[in-house]
């Protein structure tokens, strides 16, 4: 792997701090010379890539959480160094974000939980974020190495074609997108920006060049929209599940067919460990008047009444039923679960193999299985005495997994009432699918 390297050099200092119960005191009344230091070394996780600059490096007491340091690397080749007491501390790195985009704090108010937002009309840049924790507990060297890994997707292209002659203008929406990112790595301030497309033929628009996006990828709804000469739009909606994921490029072809059905369809392309994936998915148009914003011919909405809570639908188990202006959409739980080999794979190496052994599931009238995100896998935890009942090839004592966007957890449905965080993957793991149905009212 070719490694893009920054070399941070701390001298330590010492000082009594408070540290935690699971932590080495440490008291001196004599002077320690600043002559060893820590390097860390800032490198992707994935082959062929290069780190996004500049890199915001920010060191916060463990004891307390206050900020002790915060610089700011413009470059691969910009070496820096400052004093340190001896102790623990949790590192965190930013890389992309600088003061053009982005409004950064002012370090007398920044803690782990202080947010870095994107200034009104920019677009976001290549994001990527690293965290460890370290503790100094003596003047030797220390080692230290931040992987960092991406957090955005590129809409690379989006294209639609056969567009009528009398639309004006087209664009694309996406929600579950995010404006903003805190010093620790969550995702916050969540917004539905709007992509316009420009003309590039006789019938083709297309998007004038890639955009960057923060993104929540269990569930992403994509909004298409035609505008007439006359001011009148329609809208073409469609939910995608598990087809977002970050460190991913993303190219999206619509066509729109003359008896009112758009078709897209979607190339996701990897930018490193990541191989190609297809998403395919149509949606017809019964308002031809103008907003096409009722149910109509929506093949995504299944017509038939929605199943009850803890009931079965096609062997599944619905977890949840949640009522909508137009449909009602029911959370379903897979009839079994799976187990995972991790052997020496990394955790986007196995999410990678779950979500193709997720496109192989085929149950009639269903798609769209994907891992649980967090909530869902409270639910899962709190319905596990009804989930037992069903008798369901599902062997609940033992550790599942579900995907909160950024990372795998590791959860207990038996046991224990609540997510594990921090917790290895391990061969023995498994996941339970679900997917999210829409019934007509």
């Amino acid at each position: 792997m070719e490694q893009k390297v920054l070399l941070l050099r701390t001298a330590i200092g010492v000082s009594l701090l408070a540290l935690g119960a699971c932590e080495k005191e440490i008291v001196s009344d004599e002077p320690v010379i600043a002559e060893s230091s820590v390097s860390i070394t800032t490198q992707s996780v994935n082959d062929g890539e290069t780190v996004s600059f500049p890199v915001n490096v920010y060191v916060f007491n463990a004891a307390d959480r206050s900020l002790v340091r915060h610089e700011t690397l413009a470059d691969k080749d910009q070496p820096f160094s400052f004093s340190i007491p001896l102790g623990s501390y949790s590192v965190y790195a930013i890389g992309g974000a600088d003061g053009s985009r982005y409004t950064l704090p002012a370090d007398r108010d920044v803690t782990e939980e202080t947010t870095i937002s994107l200034k009104e009309g920019k677009e976001h840049a290549d994001l990527m974020t690293a965290h460890q924790n370290i503790t100094l507990d003596n003047k030797e060297d220390y080692p230290l190495t931040l992987n960092m890994e991406r957090q955005v997707v590129e809409l690379t292209n989006a294209t639609v074609s056969q567009v009528p002659a009398d639309i004006s203008d087209v664009s694309i929406s996406l929600t579950s997108s995010y404006k903003s990112i805190q010093i620790n790595g969550t995702l916050t301030g969540s917004w539905s920006p709007t992509y316009p497309l420009t003309k590039s033929g006789e019938g083709v628009w297309s998007l004038p060049s890639p955009v960057m996006m923060l993104i929540d990828p269990a569930s992403v709804d994509i909004t298409i929209s035609l505008t007439k000469e006359d001011g009148s739009t329609k809208t073409y909606h469609y939910t995608s599940t598990n087809d977002f994921v970050n460190n991913y490029k993303i190219s999206i072809e619509a066509t729109y067919q003359d008896d009112n059905i758009a078709t897209i369809t979607g190339t996701i392309i990897g930018c490193t460990w990541a191989g190609n994936k297809t998403i395919t998915f149509s949606f017809g148009d019964s308002n031809h008047g103008g907003n096409n914003n009722q149910n109509g011919n929506d093949p995504s909405i299944i017509n038939e009444s929605a199943p009850a809570v803890h009931s079965l639908y096609k062997g599944c188990y619905v977890l949840k039923v949640e009522e909508k202006d137009d449909y009602d959409e029911v959370l379903l739980l897979y009839k079994e679960d799976f187990p995972i080999e991790v052997g020496s794979k990394t955790e986007a190496e196995v999410l990678q193999e779950i979500q193709e052994q997720l496109g192989t599931l085929t149950i009639e009238g269903t798609s769209g299985w994907r891992l649980p995100d967090e909530a869902e896998a409270r639910h899962i935890i709190d319905d596990y005495k009804e989930i037992r009942l069903k008798e369901l090839a599902i062997s609940l004592e033992k550790n599942f997994l579900c995907y909160n966007s950024k990372t795998l957890i590791v959860f207990r449905i038996l046991g224990n009432a609540g997510l594990l965080y921090n917790c290895p993957i391990e061969d023995g793991n498994s996941y339970i699918p679900v997917t999210t149905l829409r019934f007509q009212k």
